[in-house]
């Protein structure tokens, strides 16, 4: 069971974020349709556009312009317990999409509740990483 445990880390290391992401995309989107309607084929794209262009937005800010990388070299138990942390962040993404799906006319609600449900979920999984790393310095693991 050692190599199996040792290859499980690792897939979670490397997909939990995309999990996590997945999800509150997913459930947003579902969010949309049940307070707006079902999306056409336009209104989907919108979706998309908003989703696609605050990851551009939080990138380069968070790289400076494309100038600085992305990697953070956290240790795993910080990123293992900020990801267990998840849940925060995808239910105040959701509360975004609501706000949009109330406040903003269509089509542009399509775009405006993808882009800010990423938008909150990415400073939501910051927040929630930063905490994992104070209790893991806490815990003294770090």
């Amino acid at each position: 069971m050692g190599p199996y445990v040792k290859e499980l880390r690792l897939s979670l290391r490397n997909n939990v974020g995309a999990y996590g992401y997945s999800v509150m995309i997913t459930c947003c989107l579902s969010m949309l349709s049940a307070r707006l309607h079902t999306p056409h084929a336009g209104e989907l794209f919108w979706f998309i556009i908003g989703a696609v262009a605050s990851f551009g937005l939080i990138e380069a800010i968070a790289t400076r312009g494309f100038q600085r990388p992305l990697a953070s070299g956290e240790p795993t138990q910080v990123v293992a317990l900020g990801s267990a942390l998840n849940l925060f962040a995808i239910v105040i993404a959701m509360f975004a999409t609501l706000a949009a799906a109330a406040w903003v006319a269509e089509p542009l609600a399509w775009a405006v509740g993808s882009f800010g449900a990423s938008v909150v979920y990415l400073i939501g999984t910051s927040i929630e990483m930063s905490i994992a790393r104070k209790i893991e310095d806490k815990r003294g693991l770090r």
